[in-house]
């Protein structure tokens, strides 16, 4: 056994779980520095809420006026009441994007903008569906766009004088967004066609009746003394000019009117009079 020097004395170990003082302080400061951040932040959150009751409950703020833009189908006090605003509310109460999704949520609203201007003033702008014709179901009938989009079902109050497709199928409707179907697409092409060239003969009458045969193409009864206006498939701008040749040759003669027009064949139009038998011109 050996034995220890004498004057040689042993350094004692660390204590690994003792922490040096400075280190320990060091925690504390941050702590209560974090502390003192949080309890900032959580009064500076009190402050801007009672700012914000303030400035939400102050008579100022009123909105004494309320402007609506873009309207055509809808009144005034309609739009207002979809957009759950209405005169006197405080402009800042006012949640700007829950306005504008309400407004969306209307059937004949296709975009929508809600604004404040300070002190007193808001302002809705909104762009409505035009509708371009009435597709006949069984069921009812339905207001689609220049895209061919159903938006609403027709009611009592929405306009009455615009065409009507008749033969389709909801197969045959874009489900949600365009591209448009084949045959919806071409009864939308046929009423472009009869606008840009309609006949002075049925200028002043109700919109035509687009009916489709999906055998047989498309016919326009006209409402007029035009009678039953016949398409068939294809060439309907040229078509139409050749209709528009026959009425100004008829012009001059004593015609009481026609029970059908035939414009199946580019170089044959068959007439068919109302009060004598048919004819080939």
């Amino acid at each position: 056994m050996t034995s220890r020097r004498p004057g040689i004395r042993r350094r004692p170990r660390p204590n690994r779980f003792k922490r040096p003082a400075a280190d320990r302080h060091r925690r504390v400061r941050r702590f209560l520095g974090g502390a003192g951040m949080v309890a900032l932040a959580a009064g500076l959150a009190t402050v801007f809420v009672l700012i914000h009751d303030i400035a939400t409950q102050c008579r100022s703020l009123a909105a004494r006026r309320i402007t609506v833009v873009g309207n055509r189908q809808l009144d005034e006090m309609t739009v207002m009441r979809q957009a759950g605003i209405h005169p006197g509310i405080n402009i800042l109460s006012v949640r700007l994007g829950i306005c504008r999704d309400r407004l969306l949520a209307h059937p004949w609203i296709a975009e929508a903008a809600v604004g404040r201007q300070f002190p007193d003033r808001l302002e809705i702008r909104i762009l409505e569906h035009q509708p371009v014709a009435m597709v006949e179901m069984a069921d009812g009938r339905l207001l689609i766009d220049a895209a061919g989009r159903p938006f609403k079902r027709w009611q009592e109050g929405d306009p009455e004088r615009i065409p009507v497709i008749r033969g389709l199928a909801y197969a045959d409707l874009p489900a949600l967004s365009p591209p448009e179907t084949p045959l919806l697409a071409e009864a939308l092409e046929v009423l472009r066609c009869w606008q840009a060239a309609v006949p002075a003969a049925a200028a002043d009458r109700p919109p035509p009746v687009i009916v489709v045969d999906r055998d047989a193409g498309f016919a326009l009864e006209t409402g007029s003394y035009l009678g039953t206006v016949v398409l068939g498939s294809g060439h309907y701008r040229e078509k139409i000019t050749n209709l528009n040749r026959l009425v100004a040759e008829m012009a001059t003669e004593d015609a009481v009117g026609w029970r059908r027009i035939d414009l199946t064949h580019l170089r044959r139009i068959v007439v068919r009079p109302q009060d004598r038998p048919k004819e080939e011109v």
